[in-house]
């Protein structure tokens, strides 16, 4: 299983929300594939223009 994360500003590692092609919230960013995990952080810092540390984890 691979996770999205950001670092906060206190330093803890948390998970991205999962958000579909409609704007509708799903969960927490998990997935089964690296590869799925890191097209989804790269639409996530697309859509929320970030520049906070997002990186993929393995779980």
């Amino acid at each position: 299983m691979f996770v999205v994360k950001k670092l906060s500003k206190n330093g803890v590692w948390n998970v991205v929300s999962l958000i579909d092609q409609n704007g509708s919230f799903r969960g927490e960013a998990k997935f089964d594939s690296k590869q799925d995990a890191l097209d989804y952080l790269l639409a996530y810092k697309q859509r929320t223009k970030t520049r906070e540390n997002v990186k993929v984890f393995s779980e």
